[in-house]
């Protein structure tokens, strides 16, 4: 296991997922999280984006486990910040996964996003089974992990542990595009079929649409890249 994905490990999962991988239980990659991006707009342009991530049920109930303290099945708010205060600092070191296109240019957030996060039960997403699947950018969104449409139904018990970080962007703007990737693909994130995107405060007026990024891409294995879901919305 490589000391990056430690240090990355420690932002998103409890030390009970890092003993996991580091025993080679799973295989590759360890994590899926299904994005969801909600697009902010006052004035007739777009100030903020809240980036939306549903951890799959196994890893959910790992970290569940770990930071419920009182067993409860919900973060108190002692919990949710106790999580933030791990989460954040960490993922700041990766940039937070993130590039946000709000100028014409690809770049990594430029302030640090407020932080909430929520347990959702029953699950909101469960990703359907993974195998490793040539992507292309010519592929169709979530072609990967969430092989397509075709997603199982969630079954009883099953959770979702869900961060919601939100972005101010350095200066409001008619078309923004978010995506988020894992450069070793040790965490796949893709855009949630069911729900990829949203916004608030445009009134219906945005467009939207989600493709991939021809340039920012993971490729753990030779011959089976994955590049990252871009959703992108513009207003009139």
């Amino acid at each position: 296991m490589s000391r990056r994905w430690l240090h990355l490990a420690m932002a998103l999962l409890t030390p009970l997922l890092i003993a996991g991988a580091g025993n080679g239980v799973w295989a590759h990659p360890h994590v899926l999280i299904g994005q969801t991006v909600r697009f902010i707009a006052s004035n007739g342009q777009f100030t903020h984006v809240e980036v939306e991530w549903a951890f799959d049920p196994f890893s959910s109930d790992l970290e569940i486990a770990a930071i419920d303290d009182d067993k409860d099945g919900k973060l108190s708010p002692k919990e949710e910040k106790e999580l933030e205060k791990i989460a954040l600092p960490e993922l700041k070191r990766f940039g937070y996964l993130t590039w946000i296109n709000s100028a014409g240019k690809d770049d990594r957030p430029s302030q640090a996003p407020t932080f909430k996060a929520r347990i959702d039960n029953p699950a909101s997403f469960v990703p359907g089974g993974w195998a490793p699947v040539p992507d292309a950018v010519t592929s169709s969104p979530s072609a990967g992990a969430f092989m397509g449409k075709d997603l199982p139904k969630p079954e009883p018990g099953l959770r979702n542990l869900v961060y919601v970080l939100r972005y101010q962007l350095p200066k409001p703007s008619k078309k923004v595009s978010v995506m988020a990737i894992d450069s070793e693909d040790y965490i796949r994130i893709e855009a949630n079929p069911k729900v990829p995107f949203a916004t608030a405060g445009d009134d219906g007026k945005a467009r939207c649409a989600v493709d991939k990024h021809p340039e920012i891409k993971a490729e753990y294995m030779r011959g089976y890249p994955f590049f990252a879901d871009r959703v992108t919305c513009t207003l009139p």
